[in-house]
């Protein structure tokens, strides 16, 4: 089993260390074990360090059968004496994330009694679990205190209690731990067992922020944000506001008056639109010489009250087309007092039809020509 050196000294990023074992896999790729690594594993709900040995990029770390591997392209002789560096940008950030999690869910269990029973924290998110409901006040209540810890600068201390010490501490920790327990203190915040490298001082994660907050498994599930991710993340947000300023040619702090006022003009807009679209349809119904219409596409939502005019023209069928030859049309049928079952049935056996209807009343989506659905319903008039 190789030394772990990312359990005394989270900062280490560069080692020398001598092959232990290189292995083919079936992917045909290699699995290296080492005598000593710096390179942290997939492991407790967090993804594995980057970086390189002998400059060969190292595409996985797994931790397995109580042995830890880093995945390589290219086979390396035991015995051989490498050189590892890790990739400390990517460390460093993961270090931020996960220290602040510890922060916010050791306040979690001081101030809600909840434990933190499910962990992820990769490229792409993070996530944090709890086995209990926190509202979005609650929620809003810890991110607030999660960052007054941060900037307090409290210490972190990492530490291999003896068994005796062990027994005698109040600690957070997930079930399933083997061997001997690696304790994180953060100083007045929290106690927890974990396996992962973190900052020396809560000052350096610099910005907490919960991204969404949902019900998952009777519990709740929290997406979050820490450190220099939090930041770029600020950085995406504050481009965003002023790209939305620029387009509304608002002032940053006035955007959300301005989209009221936007949502207002299109609002407007829209009943425009609609006492427009009604007056046009008004009149090709008030110049139809045949009870069926046919509309454009974009007047799906005004075909009621089209059949409403044509019914107040004519009496027995009525129907109202709106679509295109090429992709169809959605239909409204009526016929005041008669049963359309048989329609329904002439309609399916002569078209492609979906759709239902009641009684006197049929709707859904037709594929066919203006030509032959009018040629149609010509047929039935009277029948």
């Amino acid at each position: 089993m190789a030394v772990k050196l990312y359990d005394t000294d989270a900062y280490l990023n560069e080692f020398e260390a001598t092959v232990t074992g290189c292995f083919i896999t079936a992917e045909g790729t290699f699995e290296l074990t080492l005598d000593k690594t710096a390179f942290f594993p997939n492991e407790g709900g967090q993804s594995c360090d980057k970086g390189t040995i002998n400059g060969m990029e190292v595409l996985n770390v797994e931790y397995k059968e109580n042995e830890i591997f880093h995945v390589v392209k290219f086979f390396i002789p035991e015995g051989t004496t490498v050189e590892g560096k890790i990739d400390f940008a990517h460390r460093f950030s993961n270090m931020q994330m996960h220290t602040g999690e510890h922060i916010f869910s050791g306040l979690v269990h001081s101030e809600f009694g909840f434990n933190n029973v499910g962990f992820h924290l990769s490229d792409n998110s993070a996530t944090m679990d709890y086995d209990g409901k926190l509202s979005e006040d609650d929620v809003k209540g810890l991110e607030i205190l999660t960052n007054r810890m941060i900037w307090a600068a409290k210490n972190v201390r990492v530490f291999f209690p003896s068994e005796e010490e062990l027994s005698g501490l109040d600690y957070r920790s997930k079930s399933g731990i083997k061997g001997d327990v690696r304790l994180v203190e953060i100083e007045d915040v929290d106690l927890c067992a974990c396996c992962a490298p973190h900052v020396k001082n809560t000052s350096e994660v610099g910005l907490f922020k919960i991204a969404s907050v949902e019900t998952y498994k009777g519990g709740t599930r929290l997406n979050y944000l820490a450190g220099e991710r939090a930041y770029n993340d600020y950085l995406r947000l504050s481009e965003l506001e002023s790209e939305l300023s620029r387009s509304l040619n608002a002032k940053k702090g006035n955007i959300s008056e301005s989209v009221g006022k936007l949502k207002h003009s299109i609002s407007e807009l829209e009943y425009s639109n609609i006492a427009l679209k009604r007056m046009k349809v008004s009149a090709v119904c008030d110049s139809a010489t045949t009870p069926f219409v046919f509309l454009e596409s974009d007047y799906v939502d005004i075909m009621r009250f089209a059949l409403g005019e044509l019914k107040s023209k004519f009496n027995g069928l009525c129907a109202v087309f709106a679509g295109n030859d090429e992709s169809g049309y959605r239909y409204l049928i009526e016929y005041d007092g008669k049963d359309l079952v048989d329609l329904a049935e002439k309609l399916k056996a002569t078209f492609e039809i979906k759709g239902g209807g009641r009684s006197g009343s049929l709707q859904g989506n037709i594929i066919g020509s203006k030509d032959s659905i009018n040629a149609f319903l010509e047929t039935q008039i009277g029948a």
